[in-house]
């Protein structure tokens, strides 16, 4: 599915503005990049016909352990007559960054995006793999390397990089939070009368550091700015990223995820 051409967004960060519940009995959780392989990205939208077999497959991706999987609901779709209670116009901009970083043409859905490198049908898990496989993240072979851990009331989270060349423009750290799972019966649109089933949809995503000089870098978050009291269980996924000169996501170079 191929949307109507959109403005020119820039890649920037925003405040989050809701994210998924912290619950205290998580406290102490920790995650790694060691074990990661790949990170997908879909992009998807609940207006979309061909869409709920990608979510389905991003379920099951999202269930491995050396996988990160995130759905970013785009809202490019609302106007055929569903409007996505998921979707944002920042997804948008992060595929559309992709999509010029990439020169890729366009935006569709469902599309996945692996490792940042690679662009696919959402629904093609046999590709998806193998698009891992051939370039997968260092994991435990190498730098960069994330450490998470949810102490209390903060999120901290050490990146380890190794010295960065001269000149060369930093890779980014990410952070996205996301719900767990979210029903939604979808009344209009390509869907309507199904009660869709979402993995992992992200709330909201923002850049939180640059690597520096030495290839490190340490955050540490008050837990009240990622979690709503009143939003579904899900988590957080902390990514480095290449950017190229405007600011565009390029390769992902370590990911890890941590459930609230």
């Amino acid at each position: 599915m191929t949307p109507p051409s959109l403005a020119a967004l820039a890649f920037a960060a925003a405040a989050l503005v809701s994210a998924p519940s912290a619950r205290a009995d998580e406290s102490g959780a920790e995650a790694t990049s060691r074990t990661v392989r790949g990170i997908v990205e879909l992009f998807t939208s609940q207006g979309c016909a061909e869409c709920p077999k990608a979510d389905a497959v991003l379920a099951r991706l999202a269930a491995r352990p050396d996988y990160v999987a995130l759905a970013y609901h785009v809202d490019y779709w609302d106007y055929i007559g569903w409007e996505d209670p998921l979707g944002s116009r920042r997804n948008a901009e992060r595929q559309k960054g992709y999509s010029k970083a990439m020169r890729l043409g366009g935006l569709s859905t469902p599309q996945a995006i692996v490792n940042g490198q690679a662009a696919l049908g959402g629904a093609d898990e046999a590709a998806i793999e193998r698009a891992v496989g051939a370039a997968p993240l260092p994991g435990a072979d190498g730098q960069p390397t994330i450490e998470m851990r949810l102490s209390g009331d903060t999120l901290s989270l050490r990146v380890a990089a190794g010295p960065q060349p001269e000149g060369a423009r930093p890779p980014a750290l990410i952070l996205a939070t996301y719900a767990k799972t979210t029903s939604t019966q979808v009344a209009r649109g390509e869907n309507q009368g199904r009660q869709l089933l979402n993995t992992h949809a992200v709330r909201d995503w923002r850049a939180v550091g640059v690597i520096g000089p030495d290839g490190r870098l340490s955050v540490d978050m008050p837990l009240g700015l990622l979690a709503d009291p009143d939003a579904e269980a899900g988590g957080c996924v902390a990514l480095i990223q290449a950017m190229d000169k405007d600011d565009r996501p390029g390769r992902i170079l370590a990911a890890a995820a941590l459930r609230f």
